[in-house]
């Protein structure tokens, strides 16, 4: 019995509401969306992890108008993964530092990456924006320059070296409405080795926003120290220096209803 009537066997076994509920999400499968644009990385040189990504998209909003979030981003990122039998370890715990997910695709490459998910109003298409990379509980406890230096490049040579890249997943939609078009892209965290080279001058503000140059822009995202909430967000990362894996665009955009909106 092969998968196809191994499922079938299983649906017969369900109760007419189970049955409803299983049609409705096979129907939002039959419109799972296709890739628009696809960069050939080591990510989508594999079909069958992008066809898989956008069937759990197509999955998730068969049910729910909200944007895939961060916990529901790692699921689907790691099934994705495992669907194709690629080595990666098990979850860690919502205080694990830095790494998300460590994974050994069929290249055979180890690969650490932080990931990070964001549906904010009014998304650019030329950068992007990491509203917290870290939190870092010193930052309001530092005065001087020259110690918020010490600590700020502290924080990143350990970035850098539990990090391979972040791997941002962004959700486009409109206000009500379930996202349109959803973007994954990947930032390598060498964008943040011309932090050694900044003078201790450009860290005098209680709160500095100091530029990255990467890959021969002058400033390929602006790292950004938040005294209020004493984290590291990471601004303005021009997407020219980042790797697009893939873009998927959902067929419909369902508006939600007013007794939704209600509740």
């Amino acid at each position: 019995m092969n998968d196809r009537d191994r499922l079938k066997a299983r649906i017969d076994t369900l109760s007419p509401m189970a049955v409803r509920f299983v049609a409705r999400l096979v129907d939002s499968l039959v419109d799972a969306p296709a890739p628009n644009t696809i960069t050939p990385t080591w990510l989508t040189r594999h079909p069958e992890w992008v066809e898989y990504f956008g069937l759990a998209v197509s999955a998730h909003h068969g049910t729910t108008t909200e944007p895939l979030g961060l916990t529901s981003f790692e699921t689907v990122f790691r099934n994705a993964c495992e669907a194709l039998e690629w080595s990666i370890d098990a979850p860690g715990s919502a205080t694990r530092r830095f790494v998300d997910v460590t994974l050994t695709p069929a290249d055979g490459t180890t690969r650490r990456l932080s990931l990070k998910s964001t549906a904010a109003k009014n998304l650019r298409e030329r950068t992007a924006h990491v509203s917290k990379l870290t939190e870092a509980a010193w930052i309001q406890d530092v005065r001087s320059a020259r110690a918020r230096r010490l600590r700020t490049l502290e924080l990143f040579r350990d970035y850098r070296a539990a990090v391979d890249a972040i791997v941002l997943l962004r959700a486009f939609r409109e206000p009500g409405t379930i996202p349109n078009r959803y973007q994954l892209v990947e930032i390598s965290s060498d964008l943040f080795k011309s932090l050694d080279d900044v003078p201790e001058s450009a860290f005098a503000a209680d709160g500095p926003v100091i530029d990255c140059p990467y890959g021969g822009l002058s400033s390929a995202a602006q790292v950004s120290i938040d005294r209020s909430d004493a984290k590291i967000t990471i601004r303005r990362i021009q997407l020219a220096a980042c790797t697009i894996h893939a873009e998927w665009r959902l067929v419909k955009s369902t508006t939600v209803s007013s007794s939704a909106r209600a509740r």
